[in-house]
C-alpha cells in the first residue's frame, strides 16, 4: 500500500502545521495514523460547500484542512492544545455535551452537517448526543473482530503489483 493510500490527506497539511502538531508533547498521531481520513474525504464530497461542518471529538483535527472550501469548520474536542485548521476553522476545547449545551443553537439545521466519527463513550453518549442534535450527521465507531478498513480500489504497493 502506497503513503497515499494510508494517508490520503497528508498532502493537504503544510509543514509548518505539520510539526507544530506532530511535534508537540503527548502527540499520540503522526502521518501514518491518517488513514481515517478516508471518511471525511467521502463526506467532503457529499456535504454541500456553503454548509457549516461540526466535527464532534476531532482531536488534532488534520479533517478541518479537507473542510478548508466549506463555509465553516468547527473542531471540538478536550485537551488538545495544537490543532490542524485551515482559514475557515474554529475550535472549541471542551466537552462534547458542554459544547452543545453551550453552542447548539448558534448552528442552523438545515445547512450544518455533524460528524462524530471514532470518538469513544467517555463520560458521554457521544454518539447518542450528535444523533440527538443535529438534523444532518455522520456517526460510526468501529466495533467487533472484522478486518481494518481496506480500501475498495486497487493500491499500489510499490511492488508493481495491484492489490
Amino acid at each position: 500500500m502506497t503513503r497515499a493510500a494510508l494517508d490520503p490527506a497528508l498532502h493537504l497539511m503544510q509543514k509548518d502545521q505539520l510539526s507544530r502538531v506532530f511535534d508537540q508533547q503527548d502527540c499520540d498521531i503522526d502521518h501514518e495514523f491518517l488513514g481515517f481520513t478516508n471518511i471525511y474525504l467521502a463526506l467532503a464530497s457529499i456535504i454541500p460547500v456553503h454548509w457549516t461542518v461540526v466535527d464532534l471529538g476531532c482531536a488534532f483535527a488534520p479533517q478541518a484542512l479537507i473542510f478548508k472550501d466549506h463555509a465553516r469548520y468547527v473542531g471540538v474536542d478536550m485537551n488538545t492544545k495544537e490543532r490542524f485548521s485551515a482559514p475557515n476553522t474554529q475550535h472549541h476545547s471542551m466537552s462534547i455535551s458542554a459544547f452543545l449545551a453551550k453552542h447548539l443553537a448558534e448552528f442552523d439545521q438545515s445547512t450544518t452537517f455533524a460528524i462524530c466519527s471514532y470518538v469513544p463513550a467517555w463520560g458521554d453518549d457521544n454518539i447518542g448526543l450528535a444523533r440527538s442534535s443535529f438534523k444532518n450527521v455522520f456517526t460510526f465507531y468501529p466495533a467487533g473482530t472484522s478486518k481494518p478498513f481496506r480500501p475498495s480500489m486497487p493500491v499500489d504497493d510499490g511492488s508493481g503489483k495491484r492489490g
